[in-house]
């Protein structure tokens, strides 16, 4: 009986560890993406602006 309890605080010890380094990797996932999503958004709207300036000029003209 001593022998089942150990494997099993070992198992559970073992998924305990599990849990924590996916908590830890998507918690560092989603912060890449978010800082990624505002990369590419920002770099969106620049694009949005000088496209908008373009067809005024034209339109302009």
């Amino acid at each position: 009986m001593e022998k089942i309890n150990s494997w099993l605080s070992q198992l559970a010890h073992n998924y305990l560890l599990i849990v924590i380094a996916a908590i830890l990797f998507f918690g560092i996932k989603s912060v890449i993406g978010i800082t990624t999503y505002k990369h590419y958004n920002k770099e969106l709207q620049h694009l949005h602006k000088k496209l908008d300036s373009l067809l005024k000029k034209i339109s302009e003209d």
